[in-house]
Formats: C-alpha cells, structure tokens, sequence
C-alpha cells in the first residue's frame, strides 16, 4: 500500500468563498462527501486522536468541526477558534465538549442522537450472553488447547430465562435492550429513570431496589457530575452475588478499581464492560479476572451505525452554515436564533 497523507485536503476552493470545516479523525466517506459538496473540507486521516496542540493550530481558521469524543472543546480552543459556528460530535455523548462555552460565543453543538440504539442495545446483549455463559473463557480454554473434558460441574454458566434486569437510565438504549431481554428472554424489566416514560410492562424503581433485585444490572446513562462513579463500593454491595453488571454507557459511571475489588472477592457473579474509567486503558487487574468480559469501546462500531453517526454529523454542519438547510440534532438551539 502506499503512502497515506495525514491530512488530506478535499475540494478546496482557493476563492475563499466557501467556509472551511475541519474533521478531527477519518469517519465513513458518507459524510465527508456531503460536507465536500458545500465547503472547503479538511480531513485528519490518522486512526488516533489528534493532538491538543494540533487541535490548537488547525482550529483556528474553521467554520465548522467534526469531532471525536477524545477531542476536548474546552473554553481555550475555542477561544482559538474566532470563526467557528458549530461543533458536531461524531457521538450521542458530548461530556468533551463545553456546551454552556459554546453557547456563550454562539457557537451551536450537534450530536448524534437515536443512530446507535440498536447497536448498543445488541452489544449490551452480546456482554450479557458471554459473561453468563462464560464464552470467552471457554474460547481461551480451547485456544490454549487445555479442555480436560466434560464434566458435569465444569465450567457451569447462568441461564437468562426469567430473569430480572435492573436498567439504569431508561432511555432509547435502555429501553431498547429491556424489549430484547423481554422478548427473547421473558426477562422481568426494572429501571431507575429521573424522568417519565411510558415503560409497558417494565416497571420504575429506586436505586437500591434495582440493585438488591436484578440478576444483570445494565447501565445506560450520560456521564456527568451527578452520575460519575455512580456504581461503587457501596452500590456493588447492594447487588446479589448472583449478579452481573453491564456498563455500555461512559467508563467513569463505575468505580472501576471498586469493580476490580469485588470481581476479585465475589461480590457479584461477573461484568462485562465495554468502556472504561482512564481509556484507552483499563485497570491493571482486570484482566486476570476471568468472570469479565471487556470490549475497547465498540458498542457502536458496525457499519450501519458509523455511517448513519457521519451523515448526521455531517447534516448538523450543513444545517448551521448553509443558509435554508437545517441541522438535526442541536444542543443549544437557541444560538440559532440570535
């Protein structure tokens, strides 16, 4: 193969009459081809997260951005950033970005919303299925070509049938994986939610109720001030030894080091995580304990997902700087306004 440019610059107008955007990191061509349409185009081509001093630099001259959830947007780039009139997160999630800053320079902030629920869903699903059936330590076990044979109490796993799911924070993803487990399962659907929703057959609960009830506790809430290490020693304690706890949301919402701690001496049957406190690294530890599943933060990556996630994030750009069009999913609406 041959060599890849870095940055890679498309469609550019040496006019100057179309406004510039800038994409932090490569997403499918779907978007990239939209944006191209109607602006100077830019685009980082490295599979890394781009350095905050070439954030720094690179911002300076854009109208628009395309960022990814390791993109910090604090007050200081965009202070460097005189031009710019929107962000677009290429997520649902947008704890990297200073959305009250933003508002404050009339910049608009764009996400990504309802585009991962069934991706998420299954994946949380796919966490589930593994730590309770313990495939992964059986495909290690036969990687390692050390099966001793059948037994009749060997490597024993937990059915799911009828069991109860503790679901905190009900939302689309939430909601979407309670239907599965339902359906599939005949699961018996208990959530914690701030806000009310119309739930059919699952029925809203207290924190401790949920924690003392479930056989799998799945989390799917935002990270923010009031839900970081929302799960910890305390929490965990609550759980039944018996107990799985899923976590698809944001890694912080877990105490993970508490996580190791009752993995290590049984406090709930096993995890499976798919995000993590310090990403891109997860607790030393963690990996010893066989009743964890771990996945590197790919609850949304299939492709229906990602392509889906550019072209709104490409449309949110188009939508705030062509004038008659109109973005898709903006967080501060109101700079739209002025």
């Amino acid at each position: 193969m041959g060599h890849r440019d870095p940055i890679v610059y498309l469609n550019t107008n040496t006019m100057a009459t179309r406004k510039k955007v800038f994409v932090t990191r490569e997403i499918p061509e779907v978007g990239l081809k939209m944006l191209e349409e109607h602006f100077d185009l830019k685009v980082r081509r490295e599979d890394s997260p781009i350095p905050r001093e070439q954030l720094m630099e690179e911002i300076k001259d854009y109208d628009g951005i395309i960022t990814i959830l390791t993109d910090k947007m604090d007050s200081e780039v965009m202070d460097n950033a005189p031009n710019l009139k929107i962000i677009s997160a290429f997520a649902v999630g947008y704890d990297n970005i200073q959305v009250p800053e933003a508002t404050k320079r009339g910049i608009a902030v764009g996400n990504t919303p309802e585009v991962l629920t069934q991706s998420t869903a299954e994946h949380a699903l796919a966490l589930i299925m593994s730590v309770a059936k313990r495939t992964n330590e059986g495909d290690m076990v036969m990687r390692e070509d050390s099966f001793p044979g059948w037994g009749p109490m060997y490597m024993l796993g937990t059915e799911l049938e009828g069991k109860t799911v503790g679901i905190i924070g009900y939302g689309r993803i939430g909601q979407k994986l309670g239907e599965m487990m339902e359906k599939a399962f005949d699961c018996k659907i208990i959530y914690m939610d701030h806000s009310e929703k119309s739930t059919g057959g699952a029925r809203k609960v207290e924190l401790d109720e949920l924690l003392k009830e479930s056989d799998i506790v799945s989390i799917h809430v935002p990270l923010n001030e009031h839900t970081r290490h929302f799960i910890g020693e305390k929490e965990l304690k609550q759980m039944k030894k018996t107990a799985y706890l899923i976590n698809t949301a944001r890694g912080p919402v877990v105490d993970e080091e508490a996580l190791l701690k009752a993995l290590q001496d049984g406090t709930i049957r096993g995890a499976g995580m798919d995000v993590f406190e310090k990403e891109p690294r997860r607790l030393a530890g963690l990996e010893q304990c066989k009743n964890v599943v771990m996945t590197p933060h790919t609850a949304s990556a299939t492709w229906e997902a990602r392509s889906k996630m550019s072209e709104i994030a490409a449309k949110n750009i188009i939508g705030v700087l062509i004038e008659g069009e109109k973005p898709v999913a903006i967080l501060n609406p109101e700079v739209l306004a002025k």
